[in-house]
This record gives C-alpha cells, structure tokens and sequence, in this order.
C-alpha cells in the first residue's frame, strides 16, 4: 500500500509550546528533523491526517518506524 503524508504530528516543547505538521510521510525521518531542528522537544502525539485517529506518542529518544499502519 502506497504512504503518501500520512500522518499529523504535534510536538510538545519543555516551555509548553506546541508545533503542528500537518503532512508527515516517514516518521523515522520527522524524528531525525526534530533531532536537528527542534532538538528541545519532549514528544510528540502522532495522528492519521485523514481521520484524525491518534494512533501513537512517541518520546525524545525513541526510534520509530517509517509508518505506524498500512493505509
């Protein structure tokens, strides 16, 4: 099955700030950008962007898989 942006993210900060991506493909490669560009980031709640379904929260230090489920 194709994956195409599957996923929204929010990402939550040790200040309490949120930041949203509303169009996330691999969530192996969206934890590596936070690690670079982000690098306070606590952890962020991850959704189906076509459902709105949460579907995992994934903390500072994990390694996630590209996708979560097959769409």
């Amino acid at each position: 099955m194709q994956h195409k942006n599957d996923y929204s993210v929010i990402a939550f900060f040790p200040d309490r700030t949120v930041k949203k991506w509303n169009y996330v493909h691999r969530l192996d490669g969206f934890i590596k950008f936070l690690d670079k560009d982000f690098e306070h980031w606590l952890y962020v709640n991850v959704y189906d962007r076509r459902t709105r379904e949460f579907l995992q929260q994934i903390k500072k230090g994990s390694v996630p898989p590209p996708f979560l489920k097959a769409t």
